[in-house]
């Protein structure tokens, strides 16, 4: 029996419920470390369930659907298959009790925020598998970034940047491009067709077997202009400023005031109202946004992503908090890098890409 099921089974008492039904892609991931019953790419549920309770666990699936789960989803756990008609519902499935559901369910106690909680804390197997995604997709971003020309569209680079990611086994959940003044335009730029002249961003939301990275990389053609240079190195300190203040223990509100003061003290006082800064990941690309109001602690063996931002700039990567300090998990080994320094700590974030100029 998995230590996962057995910890989601000892929090049904603390529930009070009889069981869960897990319909979410993330949860099922997380429970199964890597299982996720998809067949729509973008849909956050899957086409089939499991249900758990204190002495069993049923996998639930339309009979149409079956077959592959079991031949190719290895669950880490024994389970039992029940399979209906694809034209019926799963709720004639289920006995009668007190459940809760991680999807809107009639008579279900509402369980996804319970489940997001429950979720914190990588094992050893998952952090392996976190920093292998995690320089496999920085390759893939920093590869195709260097690549770049003049007079390629956005669209051009996300299909680069997808392809990539597909031929690896890597899911591209988020690709953000921005050239030239998109960049300070949104902070979310959505592909277009407007083609580079002189900067682009590069931002990849990445998944497989459940777990998310993000990372964002910054490319320019020719020299960047000074202003620029020194913004971006004013946010570089601004994060080493977050990852300093990020401790276990610490609540994550009061990890927020320290992302206030950080802004504050380098000159930027309220530019974190401009977008939000990131916060825990794993199972999904945020598990949550880190606001004042976030309630919990930081806790070791746990993924991070912030992606703190000024106009025309952002610094964003994936981050796995541990005993032994805090490790960046995006990170290629070959882009160039701008040192920050803490007391006796050193900490390195993405520079600019600086391509030649065809001029």
């Amino acid at each position: 029996m998995s230590e996962k099921l057995i910890r989601l089974q000892r929090a049904l008492a603390d529930w009070q419920l009889d069981g869960v039904l897990l319909t979410r892609r993330d949860n099922i991931a997380w429970l199964t470390e890597g299982a996720s019953f998809y067949v729509v790419e973008r849909a956050e549920t899957g086409v089939a369930s499991l249900f758990i309770t204190q002495d069993k666990v049923l996998l639930l699936a339309p009979e149409n659907e079956m077959p592959r789960i079991v031949a190719e989803e290895a669950l880490p756990f024994a389970y039992q298959a029940l399979s209906y008609p694809w034209f019926q519902s799963l709720n004639g499935m289920l006995p009668l009790g007190h459940f809760g559901s991680d999807t809107p369910q009639s008579g279900m106690t509402d369980i996804l925020q319970s489940m997001i909680v429950l979720r914190q804390g990588l094992n050893a197997n998952e952090q392996q598998r976190y920093r292998v995604l995690g320089r496999e997709a920085a390759q893939i971003v920093e590869g195709v970034a260097r690549q770049l020309q003049s007079g390629v569209t956005e669209w051009q680079v996300e299909a680069r940047i997808a392809a990539a990611c597909l031929a690896r086994g890597i899911r591209p959940m988020c690709i953000l491009i921005a050239a030239d003044e998109r960049i300070a335009a949104f902070k979310h730029p959505v592909p277009t067709q407007k083609k580079l002249q002189q900067q682009m961003l590069i931002t990849l939301g990445a998944e497989r077997h459940g777990l998310h990275v993000s990372l964002t990389r910054l490319v320019h053609i020719g020299e960047p202009e000074p202003v620029l240079r020194q913004r971006f190195n004013a946010l570089c300190q601004i994060h080493a400023d977050i990852l300093c203040a990020m401790q276990p223990g610490h609540s994550w509100s009061a990890l927020f005031k320290a992302i206030e003061a950080a802004y504050q003290q380098h000159g930027h006082v309220d530019a974190w109202r401009d977008h939000h800064q990131g916060g825990p990941a794993g199972y999904g690309c945020r598990d949550m946004i880190v606001t004042p109001e976030t309630p919990g602690n930081v806790s070791n063996d746990s993924a991070v992503a912030w992606n703190p931002t000024l106009k025309g700039v952002k610094s964003e990567d994936t981050f796995l908090l541990t005993v032994e300090g805090c490790e960046a998990l995006t990170r290629s080994g070959e882009w160039p890098m701008i040192k920050v320094q803490r007391s006796e700590r050193t900490l390195h974030f993405p520079d600019w890409l600086v391509l030649p100029s065809s001029a």
